[in-house]
């Protein structure tokens, strides 16, 4: 028998955070005051280990012949303080904020997607993803905690990593799964929940009754914790204790997820430094240098605003918190007082083709300036009643979707008057973050939220930002073994299964599952709300999230509305039948079932699906679907005006008859018209039926639209069901030329575009292996045509493998003939120019290989006029994919040269011309996907010229989103009637 568990020794928070990663730790059975924070060994130059308090969470990757010491096994890259410095003098290298990618969700979180913007045709470079970057810190946190402690490794301990509290539950799955990766079970806890727990570590009980005393009993307390990439807003209540208890604490409301912090900071500086350094008007920096430029940005703030604050105010012990108009903990600090701020500070970044050693671009920022952009730009004056701005764009870059609003104090404004709605102000402000340690920021904060007319406000002491949060998991740690005050909260949101529509219109209604406040440990059923489900298939439902502050229950029925509710990706199940004869009959099979949620003890929340009317019901566990099949532009079946769904990703399981769940009251699609819809298809492709004449099958589709209607009205759900009924007598396209022909056509039009229902990854990839035996009359030309249409149809689904050995297949056909690519033998394909328009359309193939296939056609362009051509290419150079991850975007300097060539154009003459061009121009914010000011300023005004729509010149001249006609415009036709297409 295996040795019991031991209880861990040690509790240990771990803050991993965007800018910096802080391990803070205690004795299970220690008092809240012997908190200790870990220093993390970490490499400062190529050879030098030391151990700080912070680790810079950045990873770089070293030049090719540069070999930094390894003492903790990080390669291929170092992290931490070595990492940093380097990043900074070496452009394009770097990994920075991973965590604010974790909740970025028009990219492959799990792709090798970082450093963002590197070059094509940087082989050699190490990458990683968003998750493997995060799961890398944490290894390097373990292996430098094991070596400290060997007999007391980090997994034997209780891990509590905190996150921001505004994370939805992908981020919250995908930071577990980071520690697990790192070989750590972790607990999760909110980072305002975490400052404030530190604080109640440093106020002590007399603290707490002291904040009681000065608010009448009852105080509201907003916590405002600016990190590097989020800022985190949460309200606590703290009140007279009942049953003996001197105090109760609650967390009453979370803010929505805001990607903004220092990091936006950062760029607003860049971006005032950038003319100094370039010099010509319109001139910028490559995204590289430009991210060196950032880093030294923030290297200048930290140097300037940072070391004016008494950020450590002394702990508020005996009533010593600070008041009102001295944010600061009234003067007093634990470290002593910081050295003044310099009244200016150098920035530099490389010169294009430099060395280390002179060439450098130089400049320098004043600290009025910054405080400048800092207050009137982050913290200028808001009201209460003020809202955030939902206009264009403002400060973007690297990819990263940052809030459109960078003021700060209009976030927290709405924030508190949507959950606070009877108050005018709180009665206290906890400030956590480094922007904080600067006095003038600090005081800004407060003055705006004492001018809303509340009462007296009370500005709690921070002692040391950088480290509160860390310190504060550890307390939360104490806390659940009984040893300090616990803050109750549950659920900070609502959760929601999205249902159909209504038959006569009106709103898209859910049913609640987990309610706001939500306990954990406690599962929540939703009442009365049973589902009947095909087994053996995919089914997907969608989730929802709402912070309302209206109490429902578990299975109360709510209306969408879209200033309410969050679409969260989608969770899917596949029953297992349980019953192989059945199933293999064809015959189907249900289960009623109801939804049961239940937030979990580490932070995350677990649905699942319980049968219901059995005597031993089987339980499946709804997972989130994280990984990226089809949508870095999310698509998602949505029917009616429901706010927009996440990405579909991929679900398990067969061809599925049905991908929805629907309650019980439900009619199967189609009823008897689809039943003989079916039957037409099964006498085609069925077994051998000797009453089926020849144009019984070139008549097929036809029958279908007779009995179905005409196919441009079949819903999504119609396509995939006949589609299902097709896909199992694939063998029988083989009868006859026109079999073939007619399979192709209608297995490509009944997937298209081959994601958006939750049975859509296992139908592709049941068909997948089909391409590799390409056609058994491959002298017909119709059927090369359909085969080519087909895949094109679906190449939303497609996974890279596949996409690219359609390339590699293709590409010997549509190269030039200075290329020399070998041929397959026995491959004499046809419709050649259906084949170049499915290879233009597989986002997924590398960039690199991408943009080649654009040089050739542009090659064709010189002597062929064919506007298909142009059409191709702007599919291939498209800013914004229209289906994959956005890492996979081809550069910018080469869509420039294809735009050079399109500028040189007769646009009149080329219907594709101006499509072309907003496609490769369109701007996006994000430098390493934008072309140049120049050009896009070109093809504007090229585009005003032909009288191209106002909303194409816009979308080059400005950010602005996608519309779904767009996008459905890349597939060439409709798209199935259900099924829309969401931007980023």
């Amino acid at each position: 028998m295996s040795a019991p568990a031991k209880t861990p020794s040690l509790i240990v928070g771990i803050d991993l955070g965007t800018t910096h990663t802080v391990v803070a730790w205690a004795e299970r059975d220690a008092a809240p005051g012997a908190i200790r924070v870990f220093p993390i060994p970490q490499l400062v130059t190529a050879t030098e280990v030391e151990a700080r308090p912070l680790l810079p969470s950045l990873l770089y990757a070293p030049l090719p012949g540069e070999a930094p010491a390894d003492p903790f096994g990080d390669a291929p890259f170092a992290i931490g303080e070595h990492a940093r410095r380097r990043g900074g003098e070496v452009p394009g290298r770097l990994i920075a904020s991973a965590k604010s990618w974790l909740c970025h969700p028009a990219i492959d979180r799990t792709a090798p997607v970082l450093p963002w913007g590197a070059a094509e045709d940087a082989a050699s470079l190490p990458r990683a993803s968003p998750l493997d970057a995060s799961a890398r810190i944490l290894a390097h946190v373990r292996r430098t905690w094991d070596d400290a402690f060997p007999d007391r490794p980090l997994a034997a301990q209780e891990v509590v990593l905190t996150v921001p509290a505004s994370f939805d539950q992908v981020a919250r799955e995908l930071t577990v799964e980071a520690a697990r990766r790192a070989g750590l079970s972790a607990r999760l806890l909110e980072e305002p929940q975490a400052a404030f727990y530190d604080f109640m570590r440093l106020a002590g009980a007399e603290g707490l009754d002291a904040l009681l005393a000065r608010s009448g009993g009852d105080a509201t307390v907003l916590v405002c914790d600016v990190g590097g990439g989020t800022t985190d807003l949460s309200l606590i209540r703290v009140a007279r204790g009942a049953e003996g208890r001197p105090v109760e604490v609650s967390r009453v409301a979370v803010g929505h997820h805001l990607l903004l912090g220092g990091d936006n900071m950062d760029l607003a500086l860049a971006h005032l430094c950038e003319p100094r350094l370039v010099g010509g008007a319109g001139e910028k920096l490559d995204p590289a240098r430009f991210g060196q430029l950032v880093l030294a940005c923030r290297a200048a703030k930290e140097r300037l605003l940072g070391g004016d604050a008494v950020a450590g105010g002394a702990p508020a012990g005996g009533g010593a918190a600070s008041r009102g108009n001295d944010p600061a903990g009234g003067g007093a600090s634990s470290g002593g007082t910081a050295p003044a701020p310099p009244d200016e500070a150098p920035v530099a970044v490389l010169s294009h083709g430099a060395r280390l050693v002179g060439g450098a671009l130089t400049t320098r920022l004043r600290r009025e300036e910054v405080e400048a952009i800092v207050l009137d730009g982050f913290f200028p004056e808001a009201p209460r009643d003020a809202r955030p701005q939902r206009g264009r764009s403002g400060l973007v870059a690297f990819g990263l979707p940052y809030e459109r609003d960078v003021a700060i104090t209009r976030h927290v404004a709405w924030f508190f008057a949507r959950h606070a709605p009877e108050a005018r102000g709180p009665a206290a402000l906890l400030l956590n973050g480094g922007v904080f340690r600067a006095r003038r920021v600090a005081e800004r904060l407060a003055q705006v939220i004492e001018r809303w007319g509340g009462p007296r406000l009370d500005v709690l002491p921070h002692a040391d930002p950088d480290l509160a949060v860390a310190r504060g998991a550890v307390a939360y740690g104490l806390a659940l073994a009984g040893r300090g005050v616990r803050i109750e909260g549950g659920a900070a949101r609502g959760y929601y299964v999205g249902l159909e529509p209504p038959a006569g219109g009106g709103p898209r209604p859910a049913v609640c599952v987990v309610p706001r406040g939500a306990k954990e440990g406690s599962v929540h059923a939703a009442a009365g709300r049973t589902f009947a489900l095909v087994v053996g298939r995919p089914v997907r439902f969608d989730l929802f999230a709402s912070d309302d502050a209206r109490a429902d229950r578990a299975g109360d029925l709510v209306p969408l509305e879209d200033d309410r509710f969050e679409a969260l990706p989608p969770v899917a199940v596949a029953f297992d039948a349980g019953d192989t004869a059945r199933a293999a009959a064809g015959k189907q099979a249900e289960v009623r079932v109801q939804i049961e949620g239940e937030l979990t003890a580490i932070g995350t929340l677990d649905l699942a699906c319980v049968e219901v009317g059995v005597p031993a019901p089987r339980r499946f566990r709804l997972a989130f679907q994280l990984r990226e099949d089809g949508r870095g532009a999310r698509a998602a079946a949505a029917e009616g005006g429901a706010p927009g769904g996440g990405p579909p990703e991929g679900a398990q399981g067969g061809l599925p008859e049905r991908a929805q769940a629907r309650p019980p009251a439900g009619a199967a699609p189609g009823g008897r018209r689809l039943d003989e819809a079916r039957e037409a298809i099964e006498r085609v492709f069925g077994k051998g039926r000797p009453d089926v004449a020849p144009r019984e099958v070139k008549n097929l589709v036809r029958e279908l639209e007779r009995v179905l209607g005409e196919r441009g009205a079949w819903t999504t759900e119609t396509a995939r069901a006949l589609f299902d009924t097709l896909a199992p007598s694939a063998r029988s396209r083989r009868r006859s030329a026109d079999h073939e022909r007619l399979f192709w056509s209608l297995a490509g039009y009944c997937l298209r575009p081959g994601f958006g229902d939750a049975g859509d990854p296992a139908r592709v990839a049941a068909i997948a292996p089909l391409f590799a035996e390409r056609l058994a009359f491959p002298q017909e030309a119709r059927s090369w045509q359909q085969f080519w249409i087909a895949w094109r149809r679906i190449a939303g689904g497609l996974d890279e493998p596949l996409q690219v050995a359609i390339r590699d297949l293709a590409d010997p056909f549509l190269a030039p003939s200075e290329q020399r690519l070998k041929k397959p033998k026995g491959v004499k394909p046809e419709a050649l120019d259906d084949l170049l328009e499915l290879c233009a359309s597989l986002e997924r193939v590398p960039a690199g290989r991408r943009s080649e296939l654009g040089a050739w056609i542009l090659e064709r362009t010189w002597t062929d006029r064919d506007a298909r051509l142009w059409a191709a290419i702007g599919r291939i150079g498209a800013r914004v994919p229209a289906y994959a991850s956005v890492h996979h975007v081809v550069s910018p300097a080469a869509a420039e040269r294809w735009l050079d060539h399109l500028l040189r154009e007769k646009w009149q003459e080329l219907p594709s011309a101006a499509p072309a061009a907003v496609q490769l121009a369109r701007r996006t914010g994000d430098r390493a996907r934008d072309v140049s000011d120049r050009i896009r300023g070109e093809v504007e005004r090229r585009l005003a010229q032909a009288g191209a729509p106002e909303a194409w010149v816009r979308a080059v001249r400005e950010v602005v989103a996608v519309e779904e006609a767009e996008r459905a415009a890349f597939f060439g036709e409709g798209l199935p009637v259900g099924l829309r297409l969401v931007g980023e």
